[in-house]
């Protein structure tokens, strides 16, 4: 069971009692509740991005990002002082990822040795934040990002609408009751931070999709349990 996967789930038993145990994927895992076994289907929800009219999810620009940051934690985070710790704003997408990421971590160590604490730097065109704050707690990673899209869509409504019907009929098809089953759920798992429940419950009051599943839910990164269906 991935991560994601084991939160909703772990959420899902939190708000309506139970236990959950593993699936055969599919399901992704079954919800045990009195006396009851629910298959519970697990879906992220994944701003995608709009480019010259060809839709991508917006984890292929991010991920790489994301990664360096988790190498930076580990290569150079004992080397950050113990009461600050490094914010960045970084661009996304990023060609040339590897060598973008030796010359921050170059900056990086300058700015270190230096007791430079803030900056503003073009690196190999792409234009990066670099705050290194002060706190007597700082937090347990010492490097942690915020990533910009230059594709980021500001219709909200598009993306959700799109995001319901791609998830919501994908997994429908993959739909495995398993002959043994008293309901079977679909679990959202919100990271596009731009909808909230009401964007996605317009959204999908507006699709009118068939599907199989007794009820869905929409779980953000706060552990909230929506209704949608």
């Amino acid at each position: 069971m991935r991560p994601d996967e084991e939160y909703v789930l772990a959420t899902l038993a939190s708000k309506f009692g139970g236990k959950y145990i593993d699936g055969e994927d599919p399901p992704d895992g079954y919800l045990l509740l009195n006396n009851r076994r629910i298959s519970v289907e697990v879906t992220k929800l994944v701003e995608h991005i709009n480019e010259n009219g060809k839709r991508r999810s917006r984890l292929a620009d991010d991920v790489p990002i994301s990664n360096i940051v988790e190498q930076l934690n580990e290569e150079i985070g004992s080397l950050i002082p113990k009461n600050r710790w490094i914010h960045l704003v970084i661009p996304s997408p990023i060609n040339g990822i590897n060598e973008f990421k030796k010359e921050l971590t170059r900056i990086i160590l300058n700015m270190i040795a230096t007791k430079k604490h803030d900056a503003v730097i073009d690196i190999l065109g792409y234009v990066v934040s670099i705050n290194l704050y002060k706190c007597q707690h700082p937090p347990k990673k010492k490097v942690v990002q915020l990533i910009a899209t230059k594709f980021a869509s500001t219709n909200i409504q598009e993306n959700t609408q799109f995001l319901l019907e791609n998830r919501i009929s994908i997994k429908n098809q993959k739909c495995n009751a398993n002959g043994d089953v008293d309901e079977y759920w679909l679990a959202l798992f919100n990271t596009y931070c731009m909808a909230d429940v009401d964007s996605y419950r317009v959204a999908y009051d507006s699709l009118k999709l068939e599907h199989n599943f007794s009820k869905i839910y929409l779980i953000d990164g706060y552990r909230h349990v929506y209704k949608l269906y």
